[in-house]
């Protein structure tokens, strides 16, 4: 069976991804999959602008070429 996280833990690991530690670093640090951390950042980033990073660099490239 798959180890839980609670949400207070996932955003503590995302919270010291944003003050600059690479999620590899974390993963390590905290006996996490690099896959689990990635997911939990790549998640974070969609729940808060609505869009996927792959969604968002689409969006900015479309934008360059309107320039």
């Amino acid at each position: 069976m798959p180890t839980r996280y609670d949400k207070e833990f996932k955003q503590n690991i995302i919270n010291l991804y944003k003050q600059g530690e690479s999620a590899a670093q974390l993963a390590r640090e905290y006996g996490i999959g690099y896959s689990t951390v990635h997911k939990w950042i790549q998640g974070q980033a969609k729940t808060q602008s609505g869009k996927s990073p792959d969604e968002i660099k689409a969006m900015e490239k479309r934008l360059a070429s309107l320039s």
